[in-house]
């Protein structure tokens, strides 16, 4: 069966779900572009689009679920094996954008770590003897150190 005759004996539910898959595993390669180039702020722009193609993604997967027989046919149909195929897609390119904002989360952390603890190296000199012979205190204070989350 070719890919005509493949689309043209689809149920809609089916075809649904390939287009929301289809849409969604290209939205996560825009927003892994982003991530590879150091532009996370501007994924921000691409969150609502992403929320709503994610539920509508679910609504379709539970319309597949519930029927999968009649709409996808025996195990060994072309059909089903289109939606496995674009859902294997789907799930590495997942999989790739978990890797990245793991990493971006990471180093993120390390950058404020290494912030955080050269401010209070700084604050916190190393301690010494005065000239009494008692240790020297200076009124130290705790840094205190804020940022957004947000990747």
């Amino acid at each position: 069966m070719t890919t005509a005759q493949i689309t043209t004996a689809m149920p809609p539910p089916v075809q649904t779900f390939l287009d929301l898959t289809r849409a969604l595993t290209s939205l996560l390669s825009e927003e892994n572009q982003l991530l590879k180039n150091r532009r996370p702020a501007e994924t921000s722009a691409l969150a609502r689009e992403k929320v709503r193609l994610t539920n509508e993604y679910r609504q379709a997967l539970e319309t597949l679920k519930a029927d999968e027989e009649t709409l996808l046919g025996a195990r060994d149909s072309d059909l089903r094996k289109t939606v496995h195929e674009t859902t294997e897609l789907f799930r590495l390119e997942l999989a790739h954008h978990a890797k990245l904002v793991i990493r971006l989360k990471t180093i993120t952390e390390g950058v404020v770590k290494s912030i955080s603890d050269e401010v209070a190296r700084q604050r916190n000199p190393m301690q010494h003897y005065s000239h009494t012979g008692q240790m020297a205190t200076k009124g130290a204070q705790p840094a205190t150190l804020s940022f957004d989350q947000m990747i």
